[in-house]
């Protein structure tokens, strides 16, 4: 049966939703695992290692991702160089850019099991930078079903080896390779699967790699940007502060991290498609805008609501003892995933129309303020001053994103679908509040089937909307 280009996102949507749901499981049972082996100090240099090697793969990056996305989504786009020679350069960048990283470490007051842990760390994120430069070739044939299946594989290796070496008491060094382990799987499956629509081989077109470089290092440069404001918090912790308030920090922003997914993956789906129409059918383009951000909305409210009022039992779901101040940290940090939500759509829209210098002074303007409000209320407030900066960041640079989308296209997508969602999404709260005493799971089941009755009967969703999702 031959899908049309709704029904194909709506099934890329949902099936990545699924698939995603199920790798966050096994994410969040992974760190259940560690923070009972390792307990709260132990997880804050696990937390400190993830983050310092994950600076050196977004350095690796490039702004290729982006990039090839926009690129092979355009008419008559020749799909195999283009991705090839993509794969090729952020390959051999990542292995130079992610080989120097231990010896970074050593710059900082780390421990020798954190800089041990640096270098281990290293080989698993250079085997996930590879996989992600492939990704834009499965959102243009949204196929993205391919790569979720390929992110729960990985998953479920790295889990079977990280209880492997808890039970046998392995050590820290061992939990850290776990995620090289766990990589090499979804390494090999994400090059088998894009054989169907490219053959992958190295690709050394020198003059090609300088022309993407000089499309993408706009990008490059926002993602740096993006990264010291988006992790720099950790690292100020880490410096300025001990393991133990790394760890508290870390686990409420690892719940963040979780559920940035969703954004992400359906902004990913519908980009190739606002590059395709944003200069050739602007009516469609702005179709397309407005769904998106109706979807993301109707998504993001009853999660924060949610979250909010369960966030104790949240954080208690990966431990019984330590932690305390989590749970607000995590309130704290809900608000700043609200901003995130809107920052993914409007983000690609100015990628779409070509203004990615545009992105990265936006992006530069958040890093300045991030650095300096950090300084400020780090030392005072430790994570929570780092929580309230990563809120007040992302609403500046979602604000100044707003601003340049208006300057730039004429066009700000309606916000009225977000009176219905927070009324439907306040109800739900206030049944969640009325069967608090209930397991997090229940509430969750509540939740859903409080919020989607009530998001639909105040008008939310129409049946319109729902046939064309559900029409064969």
């Amino acid at each position: 049966m031959k899908l049309n280009l709704t029904q194909k996102i709506a099934y890329n949507a949902s099936f990545s939703a699924m698939a995603r749901v199920v790798e966050v499981a096994i994410a969040f049972l992974i760190i259940k695992l560690i923070i009972g082996y390792l307990g709260e100090s132990g997880f804050g240099d696990y937390i400190i290692v993830v983050t310092f090697i994950y600076i050196f793969s977004v350095l690796a990056d490039l702004g290729l991702y982006s990039i090839v996305v926009r690129e092979i989504s355009r008419e008559g786009a020749d799909e195999k160089k283009i991705v090839n020679n993509a794969f090729t350069l952020r390959l051999t960048a990542g292995f130079f850019i992610l080989g120097v990283a231990y010896f970074v470490s050593l710059l900082f007051p780390y421990s020798n099991n954190v800089q041990y842990g640096i270098a281990v760390a290293a080989a698993g994120f250079w085997m996930l930078s590879n996989i992600q430069v492939l990704m834009g070739l499965f959102q243009k044939h949204l196929a993205m079903d391919k790569v979720a299946i390929v992110e729960v594989a990985g998953r479920v290796v790295q889990l079977f080896f990280v209880w492997y070496f808890i039970a046998y008491d392995f050590g820290f060094l061992y939990i850290i390779s776990s995620v090289f382990l766990g990589s090499i799987v979804s390494f090999v499956l994400i090059l088998r699967f894009a054989s169907k629509y490219v053959r992958i081989k190295l690709s050394f077109d020198f003059k090609f790699w300088k022309k993407l470089l000089i499309q993408s290092y706009p990008l490059a440069i926002s993602a740096i940007i993006v990264l010291i404001y988006f992790k720099l918090d950790t690292i100020f912790l880490s410096v300025m502060k001990d393991s133990e308030a790394v760890g508290v920090y870390g686990l409420s922003y690892k719940i963040l991290e979780n559920l940035i997914f969703f954004p992400a993956m359906i902004v990913g789906l519908t980009m190739p498609i606002m590059s395709k129409y944003i200069f050739t059918d602007r009516n469609k383009f702005k179709s397309v805008v407005q769904r998106t951000l109706d979807f993301l909305i109707i998504a993001f409210l009853p999660i924060a609501f949610g979250a909010i009022m369960t966030s104790d039992k949240i954080i208690g779901l990966f431990t019984e003892k330590g932690f305390a101040d989590s749970p607000l940290v995590l309130n704290i940090l809900i608000i700043a995933l609200g901003f995130i939500f809107l920052g993914a759509l409007f983000s690609n829209m100015i990628i779409a129309a070509n203004q990615q210098k545009r992105l990265a002074q936006i992006y530069f303007v958040g890093m300045i303020f991030n650095i300096i409000t950090n300084l400020i209320f780090i030392p005072k407030y430790s994570y929570f001053g780092a929580a309230a900066t990563t809120v007040a960041t992302e609403l500046l640079v979602t604000s100044l994103m707003i601003y340049v989308i208006y300057k730039t296209i004429n066009f700000i997508p309606s916000f009225k679908i977000l009176l219905k969602a927070f009324l439907a999404s306040f109800l739900m709260a206030l049944v969640l509040n009325y069967f608090s005493y209930l397991n997090i799971i229940f509430l969750a089941i509540i939740g859903v089937v409080v919020y989607l009755p009530a998001i639909y009967l105040i008008g939310g969703i129409s049946k319109e909307e729902i046939g064309k999702l559900m029409k064969k």
